[in-house]
Protein backbone atom coordinates (compact mmCIF):
# COMPACT_ATOMS: atom_id res chain seq x y z
CA UNK A 1 0.00 0.00 0.00
CA UNK A 2 2.69 2.11 0.42
CA UNK A 3 4.20 2.66 -2.78
CA UNK A 4 0.37 3.49 -4.05
CA UNK A 5 0.31 6.00 -1.47
CA UNK A 6 3.75 7.47 -3.14
CA UNK A 7 2.82 6.88 -6.70
CA UNK A 8 -0.46 8.72 -5.99
CA UNK A 9 0.97 11.59 -4.06
CA UNK A 10 3.54 12.02 -6.82
CA UNK A 11 0.81 12.06 -9.40
CA UNK A 12 -0.95 14.87 -7.65
CA UNK A 13 1.99 17.13 -7.31
CA UNK A 14 2.88 16.77 -10.58
CA UNK A 15 -0.46 17.92 -11.77
CA UNK A 16 -0.30 20.76 -9.53
CA UNK A 17 2.82 21.37 -10.93
CA UNK A 18 1.76 21.08 -15.05
CA UNK A 19 -1.70 22.78 -14.04
CA UNK A 20 0.24 26.24 -13.49
CA UNK A 21 -1.64 28.93 -15.57
CA UNK A 22 0.58 30.26 -18.24
CA UNK A 23 1.75 34.08 -18.02
CA UNK A 24 -1.01 35.86 -19.60
CA UNK A 25 0.14 39.69 -20.36
CA UNK A 26 -2.95 41.24 -21.71
CA UNK A 27 -4.55 40.12 -18.17
CA UNK A 28 -6.61 43.41 -16.66
CA UNK A 29 -6.34 44.21 -13.00
CA UNK A 30 -9.46 45.98 -11.27
CA UNK A 31 -9.32 49.49 -11.09
CA UNK A 32 -9.15 48.59 -6.84
CA UNK A 33 -6.25 46.35 -7.51
CA UNK A 34 -4.58 49.29 -9.25
CA UNK A 35 -5.26 51.88 -6.68
CA UNK A 36 -4.16 49.37 -3.89
CA UNK A 37 -0.58 48.42 -5.43
CA UNK A 38 -0.83 52.59 -6.38
CA UNK A 39 -1.19 53.67 -3.02
CA UNK A 40 1.60 51.73 -1.82
CA UNK A 41 4.46 52.75 -4.61
CA UNK A 42 3.54 56.60 -3.20
CA UNK A 43 3.90 55.42 0.73
CA UNK A 44 6.66 53.56 0.37
CA UNK A 45 8.69 57.00 -1.79
CA UNK A 46 7.36 58.85 0.89
CA UNK A 47 8.45 57.17 3.81
CA UNK A 48 12.15 55.93 2.16
CA UNK A 49 13.04 58.12 -0.98
CA UNK A 50 16.19 60.52 0.31
CA UNK A 51 15.54 63.00 -2.21
CA UNK A 52 11.42 62.69 -3.44
CA UNK A 53 11.42 66.92 -2.94
CA UNK A 54 15.22 67.71 -4.05
CA UNK A 55 14.06 69.38 -7.41
CA UNK A 56 10.89 69.52 -7.07
CA UNK A 57 8.88 71.23 -4.16
CA UNK A 58 5.97 68.87 -2.19
CA UNK A 59 3.01 70.57 -4.08
CA UNK A 60 4.24 69.87 -7.35
CA UNK A 61 5.42 66.04 -6.41
CA UNK A 62 1.66 66.03 -4.82
CA UNK A 63 0.12 66.51 -7.76
CA UNK A 64 2.18 63.77 -9.96
CA UNK A 65 0.87 61.78 -7.41
CA UNK A 66 -2.72 62.71 -7.28
CA UNK A 67 -2.48 62.61 -11.63
CA UNK A 68 -1.45 59.26 -11.63
CA UNK A 69 -4.17 58.22 -9.49
CA UNK A 70 -6.80 59.36 -11.72
CA UNK A 71 -5.86 57.31 -14.32
CA UNK A 72 -6.68 54.21 -12.52
CA UNK A 73 -10.54 54.46 -13.22
CA UNK A 74 -10.73 51.56 -15.46
CA UNK A 75 -8.98 48.22 -15.56
CA UNK A 76 -5.31 48.16 -16.96
CA UNK A 77 -3.13 45.67 -18.20
CA UNK A 78 0.19 45.26 -16.53
CA UNK A 79 2.12 46.82 -19.06
CA UNK A 80 -0.55 50.28 -19.15
CA UNK A 81 -0.61 50.64 -15.44
CA UNK A 82 3.58 50.65 -15.62
CA UNK A 83 3.42 53.14 -17.78
CA UNK A 84 1.39 55.68 -15.22
CA UNK A 85 3.97 54.67 -12.68
CA UNK A 86 6.76 55.47 -15.10
CA UNK A 87 5.73 59.05 -15.83
CA UNK A 88 4.88 59.93 -12.15
CA UNK A 89 8.72 58.23 -11.10
CA UNK A 90 10.38 60.62 -13.35
CA UNK A 91 9.02 63.90 -12.36
CA UNK A 92 11.21 62.70 -8.83
CA UNK A 93 13.85 63.46 -10.94
CA UNK A 94 16.05 61.20 -10.25
CA UNK A 95 17.78 58.83 -12.70
CA UNK A 96 18.61 55.83 -10.09
CA UNK A 97 14.77 55.87 -9.47
CA UNK A 98 12.90 53.54 -12.20
CA UNK A 99 10.03 51.24 -12.85
CA UNK A 100 10.39 47.34 -13.62
CA UNK A 101 8.38 45.38 -15.66
CA UNK A 102 7.47 42.10 -13.35
CA UNK A 103 9.87 39.31 -13.69
CA UNK A 104 7.14 37.28 -15.35
CA UNK A 105 6.44 39.87 -17.83
CA UNK A 106 10.51 39.89 -18.62
CA UNK A 107 10.49 36.05 -19.09
CA UNK A 108 7.78 36.41 -21.48
CA UNK A 109 9.57 39.38 -23.25
CA UNK A 110 12.90 36.60 -22.85
CA UNK A 111 10.61 33.98 -25.08
CA UNK A 112 9.17 35.96 -27.85
CA UNK A 113 9.69 34.15 -31.37
CA UNK A 114 9.06 37.35 -32.98
CA UNK A 115 9.53 41.07 -32.16
CA UNK A 116 8.41 43.64 -33.70
CA UNK A 117 11.40 46.47 -34.00
CA UNK A 118 11.47 49.94 -34.84
CA UNK A 119 14.14 49.83 -37.38
CA UNK A 120 15.37 53.42 -37.29
CA UNK A 121 18.00 54.38 -34.35
CA UNK A 122 18.13 57.96 -33.88
CA UNK A 123 21.28 60.83 -32.38
CA UNK A 124 19.68 63.55 -30.78
CA UNK A 125 20.87 66.63 -28.97
CA UNK A 126 19.46 70.01 -28.90
CA UNK A 127 15.87 68.85 -30.24
CA UNK A 128 18.07 67.75 -33.71
CA UNK A 129 17.15 64.41 -34.53
CA UNK A 130 19.60 62.56 -37.25
CA UNK A 131 19.43 58.67 -38.43
CA UNK A 132 22.26 57.36 -37.15
CA UNK A 133 21.60 53.82 -38.33
CA UNK A 134 18.60 52.11 -40.21
CA UNK A 135 18.12 48.11 -40.24
CA UNK A 136 16.64 47.98 -43.92
CA UNK A 137 20.00 48.55 -45.71
CA UNK A 138 18.28 49.14 -48.99
CA UNK A 139 16.17 52.10 -47.70
CA UNK A 140 17.96 55.06 -49.59
CA UNK A 141 16.29 57.85 -48.47
CA UNK A 142 16.01 57.49 -44.38
CA UNK A 143 19.86 56.95 -44.21
CA UNK A 144 22.69 58.01 -41.68
CA UNK A 145 22.90 61.77 -41.74
CA UNK A 146 19.29 62.03 -42.43
CA UNK A 147 17.51 64.90 -40.61
CA UNK A 148 14.14 64.09 -39.04
CA UNK A 149 11.86 66.72 -38.99
CA UNK A 150 8.38 65.01 -37.61
CA UNK A 151 7.28 61.38 -36.81
CA UNK A 152 3.93 59.96 -37.17
CA UNK A 153 2.46 63.45 -38.04
CA UNK A 154 4.43 65.58 -34.87
CA UNK A 155 6.94 68.03 -34.87
CA UNK A 156 10.16 65.85 -33.58
CA UNK A 157 10.73 68.48 -30.37
CA UNK A 158 6.65 67.56 -29.60
CA UNK A 159 7.75 63.64 -30.01
CA UNK A 160 11.17 64.22 -27.78
CA UNK A 161 9.31 66.38 -25.26
CA UNK A 162 6.56 63.53 -24.73
CA UNK A 163 9.26 60.73 -24.49
CA UNK A 164 11.70 62.69 -22.25
CA UNK A 165 8.54 63.03 -19.29
CA UNK A 166 8.94 59.02 -18.69
CA UNK A 167 12.95 59.35 -18.52
CA UNK A 168 14.22 59.68 -15.06
CA UNK A 169 17.09 61.93 -15.23
CA UNK A 170 19.10 63.45 -12.05
CA UNK A 171 17.90 66.55 -11.66
CA UNK A 172 15.92 66.39 -15.24
CA UNK A 173 19.17 66.48 -17.00
CA UNK A 174 18.54 66.99 -20.74
CA UNK A 175 21.98 65.50 -21.89
CA UNK A 176 21.34 62.14 -19.88
CA UNK A 177 17.95 61.78 -21.05
CA UNK A 178 19.41 62.29 -24.96
CA UNK A 179 22.12 60.53 -24.43
CA UNK A 180 19.31 57.64 -23.65
CA UNK A 181 17.42 57.95 -26.55
CA UNK A 182 20.80 58.17 -28.68
CA UNK A 183 21.49 54.43 -27.33
CA UNK A 184 20.63 51.39 -29.66
CA UNK A 185 16.95 50.63 -30.09
CA UNK A 186 16.35 52.85 -26.84
CA UNK A 187 14.31 55.40 -28.72
CA UNK A 188 12.36 52.95 -31.11
CA UNK A 189 11.45 51.01 -28.43
CA UNK A 190 10.04 53.48 -25.67
CA UNK A 191 8.50 55.34 -28.94
CA UNK A 192 6.40 52.60 -29.40
CA UNK A 193 5.70 52.07 -25.79
CA UNK A 194 4.06 55.04 -25.38
CA UNK A 195 2.64 55.62 -28.57
CA UNK A 196 1.97 51.76 -29.92
CA UNK A 197 2.71 51.04 -33.84
CA UNK A 198 0.30 53.10 -35.60
CA UNK A 199 -0.90 51.65 -39.08
CA UNK A 200 0.66 54.58 -40.90
CA UNK A 201 3.72 55.75 -39.01
CA UNK A 202 5.06 58.65 -41.63
CA UNK A 203 8.67 60.11 -41.14
CA UNK A 204 9.59 63.57 -42.94
CA UNK A 205 13.29 64.42 -43.12
CA UNK A 206 15.42 65.85 -44.89
CA UNK A 207 18.58 64.78 -46.41
CA UNK A 208 22.03 65.61 -47.29
CA UNK A 209 21.51 68.02 -49.76
CA UNK A 210 18.46 69.59 -47.70
CA UNK A 211 15.95 68.22 -49.75
CA UNK A 212 12.69 67.34 -48.05
CA UNK A 213 11.30 63.76 -48.06
CA UNK A 214 8.82 61.78 -46.53
CA UNK A 215 8.93 57.88 -45.62
CA UNK A 216 6.53 54.81 -44.25
CA UNK A 217 8.11 53.51 -41.26
CA UNK A 218 7.41 49.62 -41.03
CA UNK A 219 8.44 47.41 -38.20
CA UNK A 220 11.38 45.15 -38.66
CA UNK A 221 10.42 41.66 -38.04
CA UNK A 222 13.44 39.01 -38.15
CA UNK A 223 12.38 35.83 -39.66
CA UNK A 224 10.85 33.51 -36.80
CA UNK A 225 14.22 30.74 -37.18
CA UNK A 226 16.36 33.75 -36.39
CA UNK A 227 15.13 32.91 -32.73
CA UNK A 228 17.34 29.64 -32.13
CA UNK A 229 20.55 31.20 -34.13
CA UNK A 230 20.08 34.10 -31.43
CA UNK A 231 20.17 31.64 -28.53
CA UNK A 232 22.92 29.85 -29.88
CA UNK A 233 24.52 32.77 -30.50
CA UNK A 234 24.02 33.57 -26.55
CA UNK A 235 25.41 30.39 -25.37
CA UNK A 236 28.36 30.57 -27.75
CA UNK A 237 29.35 33.76 -26.27
CA UNK A 238 28.57 32.60 -22.57
CA UNK A 239 31.07 29.71 -22.97
CA UNK A 240 33.46 32.50 -24.56
CA UNK A 241 36.77 32.79 -22.33
CA UNK A 242 35.95 35.32 -19.44
CA UNK A 243 38.97 37.27 -20.06
CA UNK A 244 37.35 38.09 -23.79
CA UNK A 245 34.21 38.78 -21.79
CA UNK A 246 36.13 41.27 -19.54
CA UNK A 247 38.30 42.59 -22.12
CA UNK A 248 34.71 44.31 -23.79
CA UNK A 249 34.08 46.25 -20.82
CA UNK A 250 37.45 47.49 -19.87
CA UNK A 251 41.09 47.15 -21.84
CA UNK A 252 44.31 49.25 -22.61
CA UNK A 253 45.37 49.90 -26.00
CA UNK A 254 49.47 51.84 -26.23
CA UNK A 255 49.47 53.83 -29.29
CA UNK A 256 52.08 52.31 -31.23
CA UNK A 257 53.72 56.15 -31.22
CA UNK A 258 53.56 55.02 -27.46
CA UNK A 259 52.58 59.13 -26.53
CA UNK A 260 49.46 58.15 -25.33
CA UNK A 261 47.29 55.41 -24.10
CA UNK A 262 43.48 54.41 -24.48
CA UNK A 263 42.03 52.93 -21.66
CA UNK A 264 38.50 52.08 -21.83
CA UNK A 265 36.04 51.84 -18.73
CA UNK A 266 32.30 50.82 -19.28
CA UNK A 267 31.85 50.25 -15.62
CA UNK A 268 32.78 50.13 -11.85
CA UNK A 269 31.03 46.57 -11.62
CA UNK A 270 32.32 44.54 -8.89
CA UNK A 271 32.33 41.69 -11.66
CA UNK A 272 35.56 43.09 -13.74
CA UNK A 273 38.47 42.37 -11.21
CA UNK A 274 38.76 46.73 -11.69
CA UNK A 275 41.16 46.08 -8.66
CA UNK A 276 43.84 44.17 -10.32
CA UNK A 277 42.87 45.38 -14.05
CA UNK A 278 44.03 48.78 -12.67
CA UNK A 279 46.62 47.37 -10.77
CA UNK A 280 48.35 45.83 -13.87
CA UNK A 281 47.65 48.60 -16.17
CA UNK A 282 48.93 51.56 -14.35
CA UNK A 283 52.10 49.57 -13.77
CA UNK A 284 52.14 48.85 -17.38
CA UNK A 285 51.87 53.22 -17.84
CA UNK A 286 54.58 53.64 -15.21
CA UNK A 287 56.85 51.34 -16.83
CA UNK A 288 56.86 52.11 -20.33
CA UNK A 289 57.01 55.98 -19.46
CA UNK A 290 53.24 56.78 -21.51
CA UNK A 291 52.88 60.54 -21.05
CA UNK A 292 49.20 60.84 -21.97
CA UNK A 293 46.41 58.71 -21.18
CA UNK A 294 42.91 59.04 -22.85
CA UNK A 295 40.22 57.49 -20.42
CA UNK A 296 36.84 56.68 -22.34
CA UNK A 297 34.34 56.78 -19.64
CA UNK A 298 31.42 57.70 -22.15
CA UNK A 299 29.35 54.56 -21.59
CA UNK A 300 30.42 54.10 -17.98
CA UNK A 301 27.14 54.46 -16.05
CA UNK A 302 28.77 53.44 -12.92
CA UNK A 303 29.08 50.85 -10.04
CA UNK A 304 30.88 50.06 -6.94
CA UNK A 305 31.66 53.26 -5.23
CA UNK A 306 34.55 51.04 -3.80
CA UNK A 307 36.16 50.97 -7.30
CA UNK A 308 35.41 54.26 -8.93
CA UNK A 309 37.56 55.59 -5.54
CA UNK A 310 40.11 53.42 -6.42
CA UNK A 311 40.52 54.12 -10.14
CA UNK A 312 40.77 58.10 -8.70
CA UNK A 313 43.29 57.20 -6.31
CA UNK A 314 45.86 55.96 -9.18
CA UNK A 315 44.98 59.96 -10.54
CA UNK A 316 44.23 62.44 -8.01
CA UNK A 317 47.12 64.43 -6.98
CA UNK A 318 45.66 65.12 -3.40
CA UNK A 319 43.55 63.66 -1.10
CA UNK A 320 39.73 63.60 -1.86
CA UNK A 321 36.10 62.59 -0.25
CA UNK A 322 33.64 60.68 -1.61
CA UNK A 323 30.89 63.02 -0.60
CA UNK A 324 30.53 66.13 2.28
CA UNK A 325 27.08 64.74 3.10
CA UNK A 326 25.86 61.25 2.87
CA UNK A 327 22.29 60.41 4.77
CA UNK A 328 19.51 58.40 4.98
CA UNK A 329 15.85 59.70 5.87
CA UNK A 330 15.48 56.26 8.19
CA UNK A 331 16.57 53.45 8.89
CA UNK A 332 13.27 51.16 8.94
CA UNK A 333 10.50 50.55 6.78
CA UNK A 334 6.77 49.81 7.89
CA UNK A 335 6.80 48.18 3.90
CA UNK A 336 9.65 45.82 4.47
CA UNK A 337 8.36 43.14 3.19
CA UNK A 338 8.12 44.53 0.08
CA UNK A 339 11.51 45.62 0.11
CA UNK A 340 14.65 42.94 -1.25
CA UNK A 341 16.79 42.45 1.38
CA UNK A 342 15.31 44.70 3.49
CA UNK A 343 16.52 42.94 7.11
CA UNK A 344 20.33 42.74 5.96
CA UNK A 345 19.75 46.88 4.86
CA UNK A 346 18.16 47.20 7.95
CA UNK A 347 21.12 45.75 10.07
CA UNK A 348 23.94 47.58 7.35
CA UNK A 349 22.21 50.89 8.26
CA UNK A 350 22.08 50.57 11.72
CA UNK A 351 25.88 49.53 12.12
CA UNK A 352 27.13 52.11 9.42
CA UNK A 353 25.34 55.21 10.46
CA UNK A 354 24.27 57.59 13.15
CA UNK A 355 21.21 59.87 13.80
CA UNK A 356 22.21 63.46 13.90
CA UNK A 357 20.54 66.69 14.98
CA UNK A 358 18.89 67.04 11.52
CA UNK A 359 17.17 63.80 12.06
CA UNK A 360 18.81 62.01 9.66
CA UNK A 361 20.79 59.26 9.35
CA UNK A 362 24.31 59.92 8.32
CA UNK A 363 26.80 57.89 7.00
CA UNK A 364 29.81 59.45 9.04
CA UNK A 365 32.60 57.84 8.12
CA UNK A 366 31.79 58.69 3.97
CA UNK A 367 31.74 62.46 5.63
CA UNK A 368 34.70 62.53 7.28
CA UNK A 369 37.11 60.35 5.53
CA UNK A 370 39.39 61.31 2.88
CA UNK A 371 40.89 58.87 0.34
CA UNK A 372 45.13 59.32 -0.52
CA UNK A 373 46.42 58.92 -3.81
CA UNK A 374 48.68 56.34 -4.34
CA UNK A 375 52.04 56.19 -4.00
CA UNK A 376 53.01 52.72 -6.33
CA UNK A 377 52.36 53.70 -9.98
CA UNK A 378 50.43 56.73 -9.54
CA UNK A 379 49.88 58.07 -13.28
CA UNK A 380 51.72 61.49 -13.02
CA UNK A 381 51.03 61.96 -17.21
CA UNK A 382 48.57 64.12 -18.84
CA UNK A 383 45.00 62.60 -18.42
CA UNK A 384 42.01 63.06 -20.37
CA UNK A 385 38.45 62.16 -19.87
CA UNK A 386 35.92 61.19 -22.32
CA UNK A 387 32.59 62.57 -21.21
CA UNK A 388 28.99 61.86 -21.89
CA UNK A 389 25.70 61.67 -21.29
CA UNK A 390 25.90 58.05 -20.06
CA UNK A 391 28.51 58.86 -17.48
CA UNK A 392 26.46 58.59 -14.71
CA UNK A 393 26.38 58.04 -11.00
CA UNK A 394 29.98 56.73 -9.88
CA UNK A 395 31.27 57.59 -13.11
CA UNK A 396 30.33 61.76 -12.38
CA UNK A 397 31.66 61.40 -8.93
CA UNK A 398 34.64 60.74 -10.50
CA UNK A 399 35.00 63.16 -12.97
CA UNK A 400 33.83 65.50 -10.09
CA UNK A 401 36.46 64.68 -7.98
CA UNK A 402 39.16 65.00 -10.06
CA UNK A 403 38.14 68.56 -12.42
CA UNK A 404 40.53 71.20 -11.86
CA UNK A 405 43.40 68.92 -10.96
CA UNK A 406 46.70 70.54 -13.07
CA UNK A 407 47.29 67.33 -15.00
CA UNK A 408 43.37 66.41 -15.71
CA UNK A 409 41.11 67.72 -18.85
CA UNK A 410 37.57 66.26 -19.05
CA UNK A 411 37.02 66.54 -22.49
CA UNK A 412 32.99 66.43 -24.35
CA UNK A 413 30.34 66.54 -22.86
CA UNK A 414 28.40 67.31 -19.52
CA UNK A 415 27.99 64.20 -17.69
CA UNK A 416 24.26 62.79 -17.14
CA UNK A 417 25.08 62.33 -13.40
CA UNK A 418 24.40 65.31 -11.62
CA UNK A 419 27.23 67.91 -10.45
CA UNK A 420 25.98 68.59 -7.26
CA UNK A 421 25.01 64.92 -5.90
CA UNK A 422 22.66 62.17 -6.70
CA UNK A 423 20.28 59.48 -4.57
CA UNK A 424 21.89 56.22 -4.89
CA UNK A 425 24.80 53.84 -3.07
CA UNK A 426 22.06 50.95 -1.25
CA UNK A 427 19.53 50.92 -4.47
CA UNK A 428 17.07 47.81 -3.40
CA UNK A 429 14.02 46.52 -5.80
CA UNK A 430 10.35 46.99 -4.34
CA UNK A 431 7.93 44.70 -5.94
CA UNK A 432 4.17 45.42 -5.55
CA UNK A 433 2.60 42.81 -4.43
CA UNK A 434 -0.79 42.58 -6.99
CA UNK A 435 0.76 43.50 -10.53
CA UNK A 436 4.84 42.69 -9.31
CA UNK A 437 6.13 45.44 -10.70
CA UNK A 438 8.84 46.58 -9.52
CA UNK A 439 11.00 49.98 -8.86
CA UNK A 440 14.26 50.87 -7.77
CA UNK A 441 14.82 52.13 -4.53
CA UNK A 442 17.98 54.77 -4.04
CA UNK A 443 18.21 54.97 0.12
CA UNK A 444 20.80 57.51 0.64
CA UNK A 445 20.98 60.79 -0.46
CA UNK A 446 24.57 61.82 -1.86
CA UNK A 447 25.84 65.73 -1.92
CA UNK A 448 29.43 65.48 -3.68
CA UNK A 449 30.44 69.01 -3.10
CA UNK A 450 27.91 71.77 -0.61
CA UNK A 451 29.56 74.61 -2.85
CA UNK A 452 28.18 73.69 -6.10
CA UNK A 453 24.90 75.05 -7.20
CA UNK A 454 22.01 72.60 -7.01
CA UNK A 455 20.76 72.72 -10.50
CA UNK A 456 20.31 69.55 -11.62
CA UNK A 457 23.18 69.75 -14.21
CA UNK A 458 26.27 67.38 -14.32
CA UNK A 459 29.83 67.81 -14.31
CA UNK A 460 31.04 70.23 -17.04
CA UNK A 461 33.61 69.71 -19.10
CA UNK A 462 36.75 71.62 -19.26
CA UNK A 463 36.52 71.43 -23.45
CA UNK A 464 33.38 71.14 -25.14
CA UNK A 465 33.11 68.38 -28.15
CA UNK A 466 29.30 68.52 -29.37
CA UNK A 467 27.86 66.35 -32.31
CA UNK A 468 27.25 68.20 -35.81
CA UNK A 469 25.10 66.43 -38.58
CA UNK A 470 28.14 66.06 -40.29
CA UNK A 471 29.82 63.95 -38.13
CA UNK A 472 26.96 61.69 -37.56
CA UNK A 473 27.15 61.43 -41.41
CA UNK A 474 30.55 60.57 -41.24
CA UNK A 475 29.96 58.18 -38.49
CA UNK A 476 33.02 59.92 -37.07
CA UNK A 477 34.21 59.46 -33.89
CA UNK A 478 34.83 63.27 -32.98
CA UNK A 479 35.38 62.99 -29.79
CA UNK A 480 38.15 60.64 -29.74
CA UNK A 481 39.29 62.46 -32.94
CA UNK A 482 39.66 65.65 -31.17
CA UNK A 483 41.39 64.31 -28.08
CA UNK A 484 44.09 62.50 -30.13
CA UNK A 485 44.77 66.31 -32.11
CA UNK A 486 44.98 67.67 -28.55
CA UNK A 487 47.81 65.04 -27.82
CA UNK A 488 49.58 65.24 -31.58
CA UNK A 489 49.85 68.97 -31.02
CA UNK A 490 51.13 68.94 -27.67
Amino acid sequence: MKWWFGLMMGMILYSCKTGKTAFYPYKKFSPQQLQSDYRLFRKILEERHPSLYWYAAKPVIDSAFEEGYLQLKDSLTEQEFRKVLTKVAAQIRCGHTSVRASKKYTKYLDTLKRKDIFPVYIKTWNDTVVVAYNIFKNDSSLVRGALIDSIGGKPVKMVLDSLRSYIPADGGNRIAQDQRLSTGTYFGTLYTWVYGWPKDLRVRFRDSTGMPGERLIRPYRPPVDTSRKHVVASKRKQREPRRKRLQEERSLTIDSSGRFAVMELNSFSEKLKLRSFFRQSFRKLSRQNVQNLVVDLRSNGGGRVSNSNLFMKYLSNRPFKLADSLYAPARRSAYSKYISNDWALKWFMCLATRKKADGRFHFTWYEKHYFRPKKNNHYEGSVYLLSGGNSFSATSLVMGGLKGQQQITILGEPTGGGAYGNSALLIPDVTLPVTNIRFRLPLFRMVRDKNLLKDGQGVQPEIFVLPTIKDIRQGRDYKMEKVKALINKK
